[in-house]
């Protein structure tokens, strides 16, 4: 199961990846913008393709008359709760015409936003920032005595501290600091194992994997950036701390999960005409 999610990964970064760049030059507001029109377009169309768009018309336009009905009809009590039973009936009927879309639509949305937080979630380091690298292990007895776990880095990151080692929660920490812009990797070993983590410092918008983590489906999942770390290792997973990466508008950050829900709901039902696509 690892292995089939590590291929789906690979080549489903790599197909975001080709959509991506030539956005990312536009800076984290207006490339968020243009991924949110191109996923509210996508996510519309793909409810159009798993939708029954006849009988949801047909219940929207008998929704429509029946509300209408219910105004004209205002004040002949009789009539107007009879219609508003026909309304909650139509209603019902057009959650269920929506529900299952909607829940295939939950597979695609998700996956997308896998991506996106790989890209949005986090920022690369600045020349002269610090950071910690944390690393989970798999037994307690990998921080026992005698045992050693050291983390070494390329010139362009510094390690200012000794490992401070947790046992209580199986994980070591030191803090880092970025010194030259690049990508590059880091090693973690335990003195037989050895498992690299990558780094980014500097540079224009940029994905960057916050952490490599164990071949567990769901973990290796979420964190599609990098390979999973084979079950051989004592590492479960290598964590940086990069800051999260600020999108502002007018002077206020704003998450990059909530611009990209309100921008692509607005674009997907502005658009929605376009496609020939009822909601």
């Amino acid at each position: 199961m690892a292995s089939v999610v590590s291929i789906f990964n690979t080549v489903l970064t790599f197909l975001f990846g080709l959509v991506y760049w030539p956005l990312k030059w536009l800076g984290p507001f207006w490339s968020m913008v243009a991924v949110s029109w191109l996923g509210g377009m996508l996510m519309v169309w793909i409810f159009g393709k798993v939708s029954d768009q006849v009988a949801i018309e047909r219940t929207r336009n008998r929704l429509s008359a029946e509300l209408l009905a219910l105004r004209l009809f205002k004040d002949d009590l009789r009539i107007f709760f009879s219609i508003q039973n026909q309304i909650l009936a139509w209603t019902l009927k057009y959650l269920r015409h929506s529900l299952v879309p909607m829940l295939i639509l939950m597979v695609p949305t998700m996956i997308l936003l896998i991506q996106l937080n790989l890209h949005y979630g986090a920022r690369p380091l600045r020349v002269g920032e610090q950071t910690l690298v944390k690393v989970k292990l798999r037994d307690a007895a990998a921080l026992g005595k005698g045992s050693e776990i050291t983390l070494k880095a390329p010139e362009s990151l510094k390690i200012e501290t000794q490992g401070v080692r947790v046992e209580e929660s199986k994980e070591v920490s030191w803090r880092v600091r970025g010194a030259s812009p690049g990508r590059f990797d880091l090693t973690v070993s335990d003195g037989k194992v050895s498992v690299t983590k990558n780094v980014v410092v500097g540079g224009r918008l940029e994905g960057v994997s916050t952490m490599r983590t164990g071949e567990h489906w769901l973990t290796s999942l979420l964190y599609p950036g990098e390979a999973p770390i084979g079950s051989e290792s004592p590492i479960e997973s290598i964590e940086i701390r990069y800051p999260e990466l600020d999108i502002s508008i007018l002077g206020t950050s704003v998450n990059w999960l909530i611009l990209f829900l309100v921008f692509s709901l607005g674009f997907g039902y502005a658009f929605k005409g376009v496609l020939g696509v009822k909601i």
